[in-house]
């Protein structure tokens, strides 16, 4: 408790703040697992911009380490500060196994899909990424006073926009960081942003091109019925996704002379539309990271669920502001920055945004916010190692964006060298927190034993949480293999497959 109130002066911070205070001190957790929970707040340069709120967690039993973690979305509120934030493709127990563990709500307060403070410039460079430096200095001050001594390893991990600052984390601040698990990382955000954009338009600006719950579940079944047992076993898992490709054609559900008429078929207008995203979808503009944002696996194998999330809930011009409409999760995130980044108008329309009008903007934001730089040398030079793993079913941030990721590093580095400090890995199944397949892999212990003991990943194992198949095994392959069942053996065990490309 002697840790309330404590004051870490701005000199102690590597970038501009006005210091940071620990707000609120409470022991949790039960005997052999208790441990302090310190609330703080990190104080901005401008008065007028959010505090970042921050959360630290310290065992009272340490292992000597620490792991920061990410957020979501757009962020905007501290989740606990342990891996049960991070979805089923975390490891479970961080804390229990001795970690320090902090997260912030990353400079701002608002919700996952709430990109309002990007109003404030302090806010918006904060969640740009100078936040992940400012939590990590402000933790380590407070652990360094608590323990009496720095954490001798510090990891972060995240899944999602936490995947992206874990990126963010490794190319910025190379030297502050042992190591890295990130998960569905977005490295091109502003590729996302509008790639959602052109989801929305080609949605809601083309009659009849909207696809309801019932044709987005008839998608997904009959692609399931075509590709389920290309992986050699029929377990509702597409473990084989690129085969999947050669063999489904969407034009099998084409209704008679291409016209709408209900839910057992699709028009020529909707499957122009699956067409289009199931491509490398055109932005309209070219950005540092490129003019074409990766294909969502729509005929790849992704769930009914996510494909009614990504194509929407209505025909009618959408309210990206309600809460009572689901809209396409991209479509409303690239809104949001198109609004309020871009615009910065929170009225405006941007069913009629033109990304070329507004190409400078669009790369000085993209040169604020992505992290698509491939030269990691300074944060391999200090010995640090990289975990990517990407759900294959994925429709919030399809895997193609993080493959296209792994092979930039593979130019940079080689394969050889390459695989002496990173591992990807594709999830089949895995959707971007669930699925067929809900992942849970024990990264973190991957990790660290790569880090602390020089032992490389050997075979990864996922393991099925889903509540009706949970407990079943399958191969985490690193890419582009995938798992493919062997013909005999216990289905439920990793054995019982082999990683192949074949």
């Amino acid at each position: 408790m002697a840790l309330k109130n404590t004051r870490i002066d701005a000199a102690r911070i590597g970038l501009p703040t006005r210091g940071a205070v620990v707000t609120n001190v409470a022991m949790a957790g039960h005997p052999g697992n208790q441990h302090c929970k310190l609330e703080g707040l990190i104080k901005p340069v401008d008065v007028k911009a959010p505090d970042i709120n921050f959360q630290l967690y310290l065992p009272l039993i340490w292992n000597g380490k620490a792991l920061q973690l990410g957020g979501s979305g757009f962020d905007g509120a501290v989740k606990d500060a342990d891996t049960a934030r991070l979805a089923p493709a975390a490891t479970p127990g961080a804390l229990k196994q001795g970690y320090a563990t902090f997260g912030s709500d990353s400079g701002h307060q608002g919700g996952v899909s709430d990109a309002s403070f990007a109003l404030s410039q302090e806010a918006w460079d904060n969640f740009a990424g100078a936040q992940i430096k400012k939590t990590h200095d402000a933790a380590v001050a407070l652990i360094t006073q608590a323990y009496g001594k720095k954490p001798s390893r510090l990891y972060f991990q995240g899944n999602s926009q936490g995947g992206h600052e874990a990126l963010a984390a490794i190319q910025r601040f190379p030297l502050d960081y042992d190591g890295a698990i990130a998960i569905h990382p977005v490295y091109n955000v502003v590729e996302l942003h509008m790639a959602g954009i052109r989801i929305g338009q080609a949605i809601y600006n083309t009659p009849g091109a909207w696809i309801s719950p019932a044709k987005a579940a008839l998608i997904t079944n009959a692609v399931t019925g075509a590709c389920d047992k290309l992986d050699g076993l029929a377990d509702g898992v597409v473990a084989n996704p690129d085969a999947c490709s050669a063999t489904f054609k969407i034009a099998h559900l084409r209704c008679p002379q291409g016209k709408d008429t209900g839910a057992n078929c699709l028009s020529d207008t909707q499957i122009a539309l699956v067409g289009m995203l199931s491509q490398p979808v055109p932005l309209g503009i070219k950005l540092p990271t490129g003019d074409h944002f990766a294909p969502w696996p729509i005929l790849r194998g992704a769930d009914a669920s996510a494909l009614v999330s990504v194509f929407g809930s209505g025909a009618d011009k959408p309210k990206p502001e309600a809460t009572n409409i689901i809209i396409s999760f991209p479509y409303m995130m690239g809104d949001q920055a198109v609004r309020y980044e871009v615009m910065r108008d929170a009225d405006y329309d941007s069913l009629g945004f033109d990304p070329a009008a507004h190409q400078a903007r669009l790369k000085e934001l993209a040169s604020q916010v992505d992290n698509a730089d491939a030269n990691l040398r300074a944060f391999v030079q200090h010995g640090g190692k990289l975990l990517m793993m990407h759900g294959t079913a994925d429709m919030a941030v399809p895997p193609g964006n993080t493959v296209a990721y792994y092979e930039k590093l593979k130019a940079e580095f080689g394969e050889k060298e390459l695989r002496q400090f990173a591992r990807f890995y594709l999830a089949p199944g895995f959707t971007h927190s669930s699925g067929t397949f809900r992942a849970s892999w024990d990264s973190l212990g991957t990790l660290d034993k790569w880090v602390d003991h020089g032992i490389p990943p050997g075979q990864q194992i996922m393991i099925d949480v889903n509540k009706a198949t949970a407990g079943r095994e399958m191969p985490l392959c690193d890419y582009p293999l995938y798992p493919k069942y062997n013909g005999q053996g216990d289905i439920r065990s990793a054995s019982s497959f082999v990683c192949t490309v074949q």
